[in-house]
């Protein structure tokens, strides 16, 4: 029962497969390819007769360099500006300051706020530095 199953579908498939892979009339591929032709003939015309009209002028890079070139004057206004604020406007270190328990760069943030350290001086013996070592027992 399988068997018949498995042929009588392998030859519906091969038979809806056959009807799709009909040969198509050469004429629509004929068509396609003139039009495709006719399209790059007249594209090649046109691309002809753009470079006919265009004459371009060769400047040497000599010549190039001796034109004089004026300053942008815009570029010298924007320099001017720096540093200044837009109108009612914070600036940024402004705006740190309003957060609450934050503390500024300029604070002293350092750990060691003892500046009265003594220390041996540059001139120190082997016998004060020695004096200075903590013993400890290792025992």
């Amino acid at each position: 029962m399988k068997t018949l199953y498995i042929t009588a579908l392998l030859t519906l498939s091969l038979s809806i497969y056959a009807q799709e892979n009909k040969m198509a009339p050469p004429v629509q591929e004929d068509q396609t390819l003139k039009q495709a032709k006719d399209f790059e003939t007249k594209m090649l015309k046109e691309a002809k007769e753009r470079a006919e009209k265009k004459t371009v002028q060769t400047i040497l890079a000599s010549d190039q360099g001796l034109e004089v070139k004026q300053e942008s004057k815009p570029a010298t206004a924007a320099s001017n500006n720096t540093g200044k604020l837009l109108p009612n406007t914070a600036s940024f270190e402004e705006m740190l300051a309003t957060i609450p328990n934050r503390q500024t760069k300029k604070a002293n943030n350092s750990r060691n706020t003892n500046n009265n350290v003594a220390g041996l001086p540059n001139t120190a013996t082997l016998e004060e530095i020695k004096k200075t070592i903590p013993k400890t027992n290792n025992r």
